[in-house]
């Protein structure tokens, strides 16, 4: 039907366009098929963005980061997400390097929502590096399993260079551990809460258990420490 529909319609109009001569046939065709024009553009500017997006962004990861239940600007293009890209010196035309602030749940609740949902997602995927919370949320959080026991043979660099600033969490899965287990670095001295207030009173990071990238942990690490005694 549609297609008979169609026919219809460009048999009609080339018999109208036929009579006219010059301006007259193009006030006619956009008089009568503007709207189609403006749509097929619309379509052919969409599919042209797509391909595009889809050539020119990164598919990989230098890092990610996810800065969970703030309100600060600190996602990306922020101007934490710039300082720490210079820092670290990372080309985010190879790669990303995301800061992730659209993430909201309360550790202490007993009915996890879909944003904590999302947080397993990128911890059994590979994809999270790093999360920061207020330093009491992110110790909730490291009962449930789903931060890197700092203890473990990847994490040695970070326990030789932060060992002072170790968070505790009894595991809830009594038969990995019944003694606290360092899961956190306590930050809420650093630059993340002097210089860019992403958090009022506390601040601490987690690793992922499935941290991806350790060295560019270490360097985010280096980054809010600087400058702190």
């Amino acid at each position: 039907m549609i297609i008979k529909y169609l026919k219809q319609e460009y048999g009609k109009a080339k018999r109208e366009v036929s009579r006219l001569e010059g301006a007259a046939k193009l006030r006619y065709i956009w008089d009568y098929y503007k709207l189609w024009i403006i749509g097929a553009v619309s379509i052919a500017a969409f599919i042209v963005y797509f391909v595009t997006v889809r050539i020119m962004t990164p598919s990989d990861n230098w890092f990610y980061i996810t800065i969970a239940n703030t309100q600060a600007d600190a996602g990306n293009g922020s101007r934490i997400w710039k300082d720490f890209v210079d820092y670290g010196g990372f080309d985010t035309k190879e790669k990303n390097v995301y800061f992730n602030t659209n993430c909201y749940f309360d550790p202490f609740s007993d009915s996890p929502n879909n944003y904590y949902t999302y947080f397993c997602a990128y911890v059994d995927a590979g994809t999270l590096d790093l999360i920061a919370m207020e330093k009491d949320d992110l110790q909730k959080l490291g009962e449930k399993g789903r931060l890197l026991d700092l203890t473990a043979p990847e994490a040695a660099r970070i326990m030789e260079m932060y060992g002072d600033r170790l968070i505790y969490a009894v595991p809830l899965d009594e038969e990995y551990s019944a003694d606290p287990v360092p899961i956190g670095i306590d930050l809420t001295n650093s630059r993340l809460l002097t210089e860019y207030h992403i958090y009022g009173d506390s601040c601490a990071v987690g690793l992922s258990a499935n941290c991806p990238h350790m060295d560019a942990v270490l360097v985010f690490l280096s980054f809010a420490m600087e400058g702190v005694k």
